[in-house]
């Protein structure tokens, strides 16, 4: 055996001398080799020598892959640029399974899925798009994850970033799903190109996801929680800590208060919910969030990122929360009437000055900079008249004990006058802040 290593060392010489070893590979063996111990000075020099010539039979025996070795424990190369620290780490900790199928397109672009990340809250997709002509950052190709051989199919949200390379070749993608379901293991991704003439090539690049190389979760708390806000409770279902992301799940309305709603004429259309996540009191960066009204009622979630390792103690804090609700109010005005005061769902809205001018009503407001009348009509005389446009006016901070509270002034122009004037705000949309402790505990390991 020592000859054929000795006589392929010679054979090869000139490239084993352009050989360098990665830096993360060196200090990877020095660690190892700094913790044997000093008193035996022979064990270590003979233990130096036997991973030097791993080295060597690796390189040798790997037909000199250099990519490969350089990231020697990553699954997924190439995307370094694109991804986030958690997404690093787990990578060049091996975590993710390699597809490295491609489909190509009658004019030479081609899309490779290079590989994936899964656990219980995400699958993350790696795949390149390239384009021989160097317009891979303009290519109109649309994309969806689809369930095979599953009876009931499942909507995918997605998010994603990517980053083009100099050339206009290549452009490396990495797109978040949420996770498909435990038992599902075929997948496609289905792809189209809208070609000049308006006409789609459809392609698609099925692979089988390996359940042995998904990542689970780390933690789970049932926090199942309800929130009193503005006459509406919401409920904070859960918290799932995996190693890609943390996600926080709740509810705002169910089903049937949905159709309650509805039959009222009251309804409710929630649009944001800011919910801090701390880590032993520093705050877990927000990545994305939605907010989605189906068959089972109004729902949102929220993604983190990953909770670090060595975390002991976890508090949800909801922040603010906002909306447009529908309301059936009417208030009478009278021209040159000023400082009227009108409250809805515990917001103020002040009627400032009531005037007409060259054929026009002006109605000044003055609300909180958060509210705004979403919809809104000006009856003059028995016919409604809808809003022509708004002129913004003046903002003021006010302080109100240990807050300060921006006023915001603005003026709602309707183009016609008459005697009678009653305002119909239909709906109104204002956020609201909580700053309110959800839920705080500490981590059992």
């Amino acid at each position: 055996m020592m000859i054929d290593i000795e006589k392929l060392l010679k054979a090869n010489k000139e490239d084993l001398d352009q050989l360098v070893i990665p830096q993360e590979l060196e200090i990877k063996l020095r660690t190892a080799l700094d913790k044997i111990p000093d008193k035996n000075k022979k064990i270590r020099k003979s233990k130096s020598i036997k991973i030097a010539a791993i080295v060597t039979i690796l390189i040798l025996f790997a037909g000199y892959h250099l990519d490969t070795l350089a990231y020697y424990g990553k699954q997924i190369l190439g995307y370094d640029q694109v991804m986030n620290g958690t997404l690093k780490e787990l990578n060049n900790l091996g975590k993710g399974q390699k597809i490295n199928q491609t489909y190509t397109f009658k004019n030479g672009v081609q899309v490779t899925l290079d590989g994936i990340m899964l656990d219980d809250n995400n699958m993350i997709l790696f795949f390149t798009i390239q384009d021989p002509k160097g317009d891979a950052g303009n290519i109109p190709l649309y994309f969806r994850m689809a369930d095979l051989w599953s009876v009931f199919g499942k909507e995918y949200r997605q998010s994603g970033e990517g980053m083009l390379s100099e050339d206009g070749k290549e452009l490396k993608w990495i797109i978040t799903l949420n996770a498909p379901r435990f038992f599902q293991k075929k997948m496609e991704l289905e792809l189209g190109y809208y070609g000049d003439d308006g006409v789609i090539e459809n392609g698609s690049i099925p692979f089988k996801i390996d359940r042995n190389k998904a990542m689970g979760s780390n933690l789970k708390i049932w926090i199942n929680k309800k929130i009193l806000l503005d006459q509406r409770k919401i409920k904070i279902e859960s918290l799932l800590a995996s190693p890609t992301a943390t996600m926080i799940k709740g509810e705002i309305q169910n089903i049937v208060q949905l159709g309650l709603d509805q039959m009222k004429g009251e309804r409710f259309r929630p649009e944001n919910i800011e919910i801090l996540l701390l880590g032993d009191g520093k705050e877990i960066q927000q990545k994305t969030s939605g907010l989605r009204t189906d068959i089972k009622g109004s729902r949102f979630h929220i993604s983190y990122d990953a909770l670090p390792p060595e975390t002991t103690e976890i508090e949800v804090r909801l922040v603010s929360f906002g909306g447009d609700h529908d309301t059936k109010t009417k208030v009478k005005l009278n021209k040159g009437e000023i400082n009227q005061n009108i409250k809805l769902f515990d917001q103020d809205i002040i009627i400032d000055q009531v005037y007409q001018s060259d054929g026009n009503t002006y109605i000044t407001i003055t609300t909180e900079d958060n509210l705004a009348l979403s919809r809104v009509f000006l009856n003059i005389d028995g016919e409604p008249i809808p809003l022509q446009e708004t002129i913004s006016r003046d903002n003021e901070k006010i302080a109100e004990g240990d807050d300060v509270v921006i006023k915001y002034t603005r003026t709602l122009v309707f183009p016609e006058i008459g005697e009678e004037l009653e305002l119909d705000i239909q709906r109104i949309r204002y956020k609201k802040v909580y700053d309110e402790i959800i839920y705080k505990d500490e981590i059992k390991s």
